[in-house]
């Protein structure tokens, strides 16, 4: 039996050259995402019977639901960032990084239609996914030349480091 390799697929990266420049759109993806762990941590406080005492756990594994942290890593290699993350089962399509001149921001969104109609099932975590992740850079990149692939479930994303800015002198004239 011979080894099965896939390609690895591109990922499209919206290139935004200028921080500040214009909102991003992630910022009130973000805010709706707080509003449904709120909504998801009162509906567990609700099936509970609205006992109190574990407001916190409620609050942390509706944070958990709605925003899954995948696990993720950020390397400096030869003049270039290279961040990796896993996201497994997500297509391409699904992801868009999103590269400004000092961050990269990553959102992966899947929806998988599962329906409790089984009476033995108490509980399911299968539903949407959506999944956000910011990288804070040392230094600049160079938006143009960014890039992110996605190959068995691990998104790879360089970025390479903008060039540095050269310093000139100014010459103090009398007025």
């Amino acid at each position: 039996m011979g080894k099965e390799t896939t390609a690895m697929a591109n990922v499209a990266v919206q290139k935004m050259k200028k921080v500040g420049a214009e909102p991003l759109p992630i910022f009130e993806s973000i805010e709706k995402r707080l509003d449904e762990v709120r909504r998801r941590a009162f509906e567990l406080f609700q099936k509970r019977g609205y006992q109190l005492g574990h407001e916190i756990d409620d609050w942390l594994k509706a944070e958990h639901e709605v925003f899954g942290w995948p696990a993720a890593e950020l390397a400096e290699k030869d003049g270039k960032y290279e961040a990796q993350m896993t996201l497994p089962g997500f297509e391409p399509k699904e992801v868009q990084v999103t590269a400004t001149p000092s961050e990269i921001i990553v959102h992966a969104e899947t929806k998988h239609e599962k329906k409790v109609e089984e009476p033995n099932v108490l509980w399911t975590e299968f539903g949407s996914n959506d999944v956000y992740r910011r990288f804070e850079l040392p230094a600049l990149i160079d938006v143009d030349k960014t890039s992110a692939t996605l190959d068995n479930g691990m998104l790879h994303i360089i970025a390479n480091k903008a060039p540095a800015t050269q310093t000139k002198p100014v010459e103090i004239r009398a007025a």
